[in-house]
């Protein structure tokens, strides 16, 4: 009795340990950093102590890779925001207006470049445009000052990262290694139950669509874990390049996996034809060979297992759809048939191929040799015309905001301005900005009494450090826990921030309650100035739109026809996959129907892209015949992605099957290895012709293949 109650004693610790007990660590580990940097910050003499506290809360992460990474890209931001304050203060002395427009196209030009690239450089390029300001405004008037108050920043900030760093990297550290393994290995634990239960028919088409959708999520946050995970010692740093190669090779094998499920459907859709008799069986061989024992997590050990049997069935299966070929070709068929049976037959093979690297991969990740891919890093991007309005939206918030300060006589103004720069700024990289700094500003709402509080009521009966730890750390914790929940973290970012600011512990503390609330006003309304700026400025242009993710999609599916041939596979998948991400991210029902629509257009622009891809590195070696067949094809295939209308689809569809008798009649006479690869060409041609008629505006042409 008292064993069994010693057991359920140790599982609810270390279910607490694993959810509220790793919260409160996190609460604890912040507060120490914070009233260190702070405590440091007192005995160096700091002008403004409370930016070293204020830097902590800012960079303070569960995950100790997550600390490293922000705090090395806001030194990078800080330091070049500075010298670019520094360096318009010298072109624009005693010029205020002028020293106004530079840094508001300043910020624009930095808010593009957060805007534009949604990695770790967001931060930094953030950082760069709002540090100039926190710089160059209060300097506006005494330029002479510019330099001290630079040093300062840089001084304050530097303390703050190096306090939080050393505190999360020492005391109780949480790896993002930790999460990387684990996410690795569900997602080769969830992708392999996937493609059996396609195999045995068991997967509808918009459980395949949703599916992709989580995946393209789901592939941004392990490049996002994989770059924080990078400043941590470990297995991680040394993998780094492999963990690139599962993501290439994981995005090769899904997509292939999903353009073999459409053509799947397309056989079942045919009750007459016999084809599914002559496929399903083949198709249960290779979910035969991806079954594993059930349990817990995949390991490694398992994956060389997969590899084994896959490896193993490869060449099997060649013969049986030889085999499977042969019994064809000796019922009564039309050539429909037969084409349709070659396309699947190279789909499945290719998928097969494709999943036995991408198991190897996973399988060589805790390998001393493991398996070498070449293989570009994941990078997102966001459309370029969303970054431009970001950026222009962002300087016209500092323009406005700032000639109205410097005409006004409220000195509590700039910190208005400042902060709506700073979160107008911050938010164009969220698909949802306006919630984003609607959540701050509740968080300021809640801190301002608590701060008031604090400062007027206990701050100064306190004497010493000691006292002034104990009267600020409960309205802390609550805010670093709040930050903690998903749901509550920008509540809590507002908490945090305005108890350092507001609050403002110095050496010689002063108390103006009318300075207190004439501040508290003016982070508030500056706040919900950069809200409105969101509301009224490019409302459209934000991360997500549906409408510049359907141009960019149709874009980049033009430049498979036209781009350079080395790597552009991985650069169009890993493209359209982080569209992909940014439309799953944007706000608004799931089951909206053009919403629907551009996700399924997106799925059939990656299988075309990619055949097309295909297409061009087979006519790179083909015989002068097929080649200017295959490139008359793709030159009529970027025609409609440049117009997609009516008349460039027929043109498109004509040119596809006109590649087809060209290509057969090589066939004829081919060697081997040519013969081989001329298959492929019609395959893929028929690939594309039949996606085109299936999946994107077209009128009835009457034609069903190209091949």
């Amino acid at each position: 009795m008292s064993g069994g109650l010693a057991a359920a004693g140790r599982r609810i610790a270390a279910d607490w340990l694993s959810s509220e007990g790793e919260h409160w660590s996190f609460v604890a580990k912040t507060l120490l950093a914070a009233f260190m940097a702070l405590w440091i910050a007192f005995r160096l003499g700091f002008d403004s102590p409370s930016s070293a506290m204020v830097s902590v809360f800012i960079v303070a992460f569960p995950r100790s890779g997550a600390v490293l990474e922000k705090s090395v890209y806001r030194i990078l931001g800080t330091l070049v925001g500075s010298v670019a304050a520094l360096a318009l203060a010298g072109l624009f002395d005693g010029q205020p207006v002028l020293m106004l427009i530079s840094l508001a196209l300043w910020v624009g030009v930095c808010t593009s470049g957060a805007t534009l690239y949604r990695d770790s450089r967001s931060y930094a390029f953030v950082l760069s445009g709002y540090t100039a300001c926190i710089i160059g405004l209060p300097a506006l008037n005494h330029p002479l000052a510019i330099f001290n108050l630079a040093v300062t920043r840089v001084s304050e900030i530097s303390l703050g990262i190096l306090c939080c760093a050393l505190v999360n990297d020492f005391i109780l550290p949480k790896r993002q290694a930790e999460i990387v393994v684990r996410t690795v290995r569900a997602r080769y634990q969830g992708f392999v139950l996937l493609c059996q239960q396609a195999l045995a028919q068991k997967l509808d088409k918009a459980t395949l669509e949703a599916t992709q959708l989580r995946f393209a999520a789901d592939i941004a946050a392990l490049e996002a874990g994989r770059a924080a995970a990078f400043f941590e010692a470990g297995t991680v740093r040394a993998r780094s390049n492999q963990l690139h190669a599962f993501n290439a090779t994981f995005m090769a094998a899904l997509t292939t996996f999903h353009t073999l499920h459409r053509q799947m459907q397309r056989l079942r859709a045919d009750a007459a034809s016999p084809l599914p008799a002559l496929l399903y069986p083949l198709f249960g061989q290779a979910a035969a060979a991806l079954e594993l024992d059930e349990g817990p997590a995949r390991t490694a050990q398992e994956a060389g297992e997969t590899l084994r049997k896959l490896k193993a069935m490869r060449p099997a299966l060649a013969r049986a759809l030889e085999t499977a070929r042969e019994t064809l070709l000796a019922m009564p068929h039309d050539e429909m048939r037969r084409i349709e049976f070659d396309t699947a037959a190279e789909l499945l093979l290719r998928f097969v191929d494709e999943m036995l690297t991408f198991t190897a991969v996973y399988h060589g990740l805790r390998q001393r040799n493991p398996l070498q891919v070449e293989a570009l890093a994941y990078s997102p991007r966001t459309p370029s015309a969303i970054a431009l309005a970001s950026g222009g939206r962002a300087a016209l918030t500092l323009l406005t905001l700032s000639l109205a300060w410097y005409w006004l006589a409220w000195p509590s103004a700039l910190g208005a301005v400042l902060l709506a720069t700073i979160f107008c700024g911050l938010a164009s990289s969220s698909p949802r900005p306006t919630l984003m700094v609607k959540q701050i500003m509740i968080g300021f709402a809640v801190g301002t009494p608590l701060a008031y509080v604090c400062a007027f009521m206990l701050l100064n009966q306190a004497e010493g450090f000691p006292q002034l730890v104990l009267a600020m750390a409960p309205f802390l914790a609550l805010g670093c826990y709040l930050k903690c929940l998903p749901k509550t973290a920008g509540i809590g970012s507002g908490i945090v921030l305005l108890m350092a600011q507001a609050v403002n512990p110095e050496n010689m503390m002063r108390y103006d309650v009318a300075g207190f609330f004439n501040d508290g006003i003016a982070r508030l309304l500056g706040l919900a100035l950069a809200a409105l700026f969101f509301v009224l400025v490019l409302p459209e242009h934000t991360m997500g739109s549906r409408r510049h993710i359907a141009a960019v999609l149709w874009r980049e599916a033009r430049a498979t026809c036209r781009a350079a041939l080395p790597h552009l596979k991985q650069r169009f998948g890993n493209r359209v996959r982080d569209l992909m991400n940014q439309l799953n991210a944007a706000p608004g029902p799931r089951d909206d129907p053009a919403r629907q629509a551009t996700v399924s257009q997106a799925i059939t622009l990656l299988e075309l892209g990619l055949a097309i891809v295909d297409l061009r590195e087979l006519a790179a070696d083909a015989h002068a015949s097929a080649q200017r067949a295959l490139l008359d094809a793709v030159a009529a295939l970027d025609r409609y992605f440049a117009a997609p209308d009516e008349t460039a689809l027929r043109a498109a569809l004509a040119a596809l099957r006109a590649g087809g008798p060209v290509i057969r009649e090589r066939l004829a006479v081919a060697l081997p290895d040519e013969a081989a690869r001329l298959k492929r060409m019609l395959a893929t041609l028929h690939l594309i012709h039949t996606s085109l008629l299936d999946a994107l505006p077209q009128p009835d042409t009457g034609d069903k293949h190209a091949a």
